[in-house]
């Protein structure tokens, strides 16, 4: 989790040093989006001073020496 400014960010960060086991978003597909999403809701009821930042969820893919951020 990441704040900038007023925004919340939950991100997941996947990285592969080679192609050989697929990409790093192939590892994220739905039901891991919504596994992280229903862990955001959980965090933010228990810290609920966080609750008026506008959440955001992204997936981080590191491949060799890119980085490439989707939202999801």
């Amino acid at each position: 989790m990441v704040r900038r400014g007023r925004q919340l960010v939950f991100c997941e960060v996947k990285a592969k040093e080679d192609g050989r086991f697929g990409d790093p978003l192939e590892m994220v597909g739905p039901e891991k989006q919504r596994r992280i999403r229903r862990a955001a809701e959980a965090w933010l009821a228990v810290n609920p001073r966080h609750c008026d930042l506008d959440p955001r969820f992204e997936v981080v893919a590191v491949r060799a020496r890119t980085v490439e951020r989707v939202p999801a």
